[in-house]
């Protein structure tokens, strides 16, 4: 125990960062590359990326998903070409964001949590399985993650060095996130609580903060509306995933073959060959007030009884299926399984345990950093309870969990001294807030190395 005190769990966090990037690299640039598997969500990312770098007259389905993807794809194909090249500088950035997720977390965590447990979550984080399986994929996950956990790290360099400027690039990074996922604006506002909560002298870190993600946002809004006609919000998606996670859908035709068709269904419904299908020949699939009313009906239908299709939902987010798209391919398939039944059924004990450890601590001044990423982990039950349930949105949420197990484990490997956590690239005299001696009338307890005055 003591030599694994005395190791330097900043080289430790470093090397299995470059081991995980490289991981990366082989697996989606020799092994899988998102070239040869462009279909479903992932044909959709690419064909409008493709009208976006051509500059392309944009078509009403171009705003059917969030555009952030799009966006981003379309960069390396404007730049290189919409063509094989462009694609595979595309599969390039890809791996890039996959392999700076590891980093992000760690700098993040560096500021929550002391070195060995910021050192063992960068380490899991790196090597997580299905993680490295999405990055061969041109899917939302692995964009949305990587702008995730680097607004997280900004906001709370923000937060410690009341800096503007992290403050403004959290936002910026933090709304491309929302414009990959909107989910993750839920993760971003609680990253900036603690702004709010001293305003006074952290007003300028949270006006750029929001400063930056309310011009994401307009430009999103504006994009959009640029397409439809009209303000319609981030995507137009969303009426169809409610209407899908409240009724019990398993595929959605619309349109008919002298109009436009469009068919969808969800990976959970297919792989368990549940629900029924229908067809809306007088509708199509972006007419979000229509599938609104309709996933409106069903839970008047069910009354108190939706209950049951909630917690349903909530289920289907982790063990009820395998994630998607891993899921199509025999090989992955089993290990994105593994990987996804070992987290799930691991994850009771992780929270119970960071329960157990935030009651423990608080008293004496701890548990903060736990609690918030409690906090973050727990926003992955928002998808499932507001939509629908799919272990393909809990994914990114992952990182929180692997970070909570490692906080967990470093206790025992290495327990924290008197000496602080802080980032690398931020001063001792910054570091995170940790428990301090109190001296009051009473007794004198041991906790850990630190000695500390409780009445």
């Amino acid at each position: 125990m003591r030599y694994l005190r005395e190791w330097d769990w900043d080289r430790f966090a470093r090397v299995f960062i470059v081991l995980g990037a490289a991981i990366r690299a082989v697996w989606a640039l020799v092994l899988h590359s998102p070239l040869d598997h462009i279909y479903s969500d992932s044909k959709t990312y690419v064909d409008t990326a493709m009208h976006l770098a051509q500059l392309a007259t944009l078509d009403r389905f171009d705003a059917f998903y969030p555009p952030g993807t799009r966006v981003l794809l379309a960069i390396p194909l404007a730049l290189i070409g919409p063509d094989h090249d462009g694609l595979t500088a595309g599969a390039v950035l890809w791996v890039a964001l996959s392999a700076l997720t590891p980093y992000f977390m760690w700098r993040y965590l560096r500021l929550l949590l002391p070195p060995a447990a910021a050192a063992l979550g960068a380490a899991f984080c790196a090597l997580w399985p299905l993680h490295i399986a999405y990055a061969g994929f041109f899917t939302s996950e692995t964009p949305g993650l990587a702008f995730l956990v680097l607004s997280l790290w900004l906001a709370e360099r923000s937060v410690r060095l009341l800096s503007t400027r992290d403050g403004l690039f959290a936002g910026l990074a933090g709304g491309f996130a929302a414009a990959i996922r909107p989910a993750f604006a839920l993760n971003v506002i609680l990253a900036a609580l603690p702004l709010v909560r001293r305003v006074r002298i952290r007003v300028a870190p949270l006006a750029a903060l929001v400063g930056g993600s309310f011009l994401v946002l307009g430009l999103v809004l504006a994009h959009e509306a640029l397409i439809v006609g009209r303000v319609v919000g981030v995507s137009e998606n969303g009426g169809l995933t409610f209407y899908l996670g409240h009724c019990d859908i398993r595929r959605v035709t619309t349109g008919t073959p002298a109009t436009l068709t469009y068919q969808f269904q969800t990976p959970v419904a297919t792989q368990l060959d549940r629900g029924k299908n229908v067809t809306f020949p007088d509708h199509q699939i972006w007419d979000q007030e229509f599938f609104y009313a309709q996933g409106m009906s069903c839970i008047a239908a069910d009354g108190l009884g939706h209950v049951r299709a909630i917690v349903r939902n909530i289920y289907d987010m982790g063990l009820s299926t395998i994630p998607w798209p891993p899921s199509n391919e025999e090989g992955l398939k089993q290990v994105a399984a593994l990987a996804n039944v070992g987290y799930v059924v691991l994850l009771p004990f992780i929270v119970f345990g960071t329960v157990r450890k935030i009651r423990r601590s608080w008293p004496f001044g701890g548990g903060r950093a736990e609690l918030m990423l409690l906090g973050q982990l727990s926003l992955a039950l928002v998808t499932a309870v507001v939509y629908f349930g799919d272990p393909r949105f809990r994914v990114p949420f992952d990182v929180f969990g692997l970070a909570l197990a490692a906080s967990l484990i470093a206790d025992r490997v290495a327990p924290p001294g008197p000496i602080p956590a802080t980032d690398p690239g931020v001063g001792g005299h910054l570091a995170p807030e940790q428990p301090r001696p109190r001296r009051f009338a009473g007794m004198r307890r041991e906790v850990g190395p630190m000695r500390t005055w409780v009445s």
